[in-house]
């Protein structure tokens, strides 16, 4: 029981309903949409937009994440020198 507990954290718990709420969000919007850049345009289903966009998203949060950690346990260091 002490497992299930440590695992279902109130962050996981979040982050479990706030990728539910969007995967159900996602398939929901099954329309093709264009997406134009510079010199090129793509059709693709916003499904698949949505999707990548929230999965990029959240890599790029937790890259930001990892280097605030990093950032201050080298602080920590420093000051215990």
């Amino acid at each position: 029981m002490d497992k299930i507990k440590d695992f279902f954290t109130v962050k996981r718990v979040i982050a479990i309903v706030v990728s539910i709420l969007v995967i159900v969000f996602a398939f929901q919007n099954m329309n093709p949409v264009t997406i134009n850049f510079i010199f090129f345009s793509v059709k693709c289903p916003l499904l698949f937009l949505i999707l990548i966009l929230f999965a990029l998203g959240t890599f790029l949060g937790w890259m930001v994440k990892q280097k605030d950690i990093k950032k201050t346990i080298e602080s920590v260091k420093e000051d215990l020198k």
